[in-house]
């Protein structure tokens, strides 16, 4: 499903004082229905490879590959049908301060042309999934972490998508909404959706027991089925 083919990108020396390989040669496949945890040390280039599969990123050498297209040469108008098939979770969350929980996720549909009969219901399906109904008319700042981080992912799936990126989704969270939030996820990929979890959480990666890609100084030094952190 996902083939990232000897990718190497690299900043040039005015935006980081000297010239820097972020990402070195890396290459490997992600499987239709995988959970793969991408795992380094801040800095180790784990947001690049999103932001590349995204189209967010041109790399420098190499290739991706989505089902099989070359996302380097499709045209704008694939690379908006690309992105709406993979939704995406920040350690941020990126949620629109003014508008409320059930805003926030209609305006991902807004934005797209949904009608407003498809929006009234999906919303509540997708709040439903994350069980934030009864907060859907709070704003975010009278949300805790874990329910601002679940509105979050009830974005990333308004519109189905076929693979979620969750970058860094546990960095703010107690231990109590980190394993909600990761229990969440482990039920959307049993469901069948792609998960690729970027973390430099040794504790989460631990826990989870899926395939681990270990990515250090921009290489990828090890790639285990039931992997564990070891950096």
């Amino acid at each position: 499903m996902i083939f990232f083919n000897n990718v190497t990108k690299i900043y040039p020396a005015y935006l980081t004082k000297r010239e820097k390989a972020v990402l070195d040669g890396v290459s490997f496949k992600i499987d239709k229905g995988e959970f793969v945890c991408i795992v380094g040390r801040s800095g180790a280039g784990k947001t690049t490879l999103f932001k590349i599969l995204l189209g967010e990123e041109k790399m420098t050498s190499g290739s991706v590959f989505f089902d099989e297209k070359d996302i380097n040469k499709i045209s704008s108008r694939e690379k908006c049908n690309l992105r709406r098939r993979i939704g995406t979770i920040f350690q941020d969350y990126k949620l629109l301060p003014t508008k409320t929980v059930y805003e926030n996720i209609a305006y991902a549909l807004e934005v797209t042309g949904t009608s407003d009969e498809d929006i009234e219901r999906y919303v509540p399906e997708a709040l439903d999934t994350v069980g934030l109904l009864e907060q859907a008319l709070h704003f975010p700042h009278q949300l805790s972490g874990g329910e601002k981080q679940r509105t979050a992912i009830a974005r990333a799936l308004i519109h189905n998508p076929d693979v979620i990126l969750a970058d860094e989704p546990t960095g703010d969270l107690d231990p109590y909404n980190t394993r909600d939030v990761l229990d969440l996820l482990l039920t959307l990929n049993e469901s069948g959706t792609t998960v690729i979890l970027a973390t430099h959480d040794k504790e989460v990666v631990n826990s989870l027991g899926k395939r681990v890609i270990t990515i250090k100084d921009g290489k990828m030094v090890s790639d285990s089925k039931k992997g564990r952190f070891i950096l």
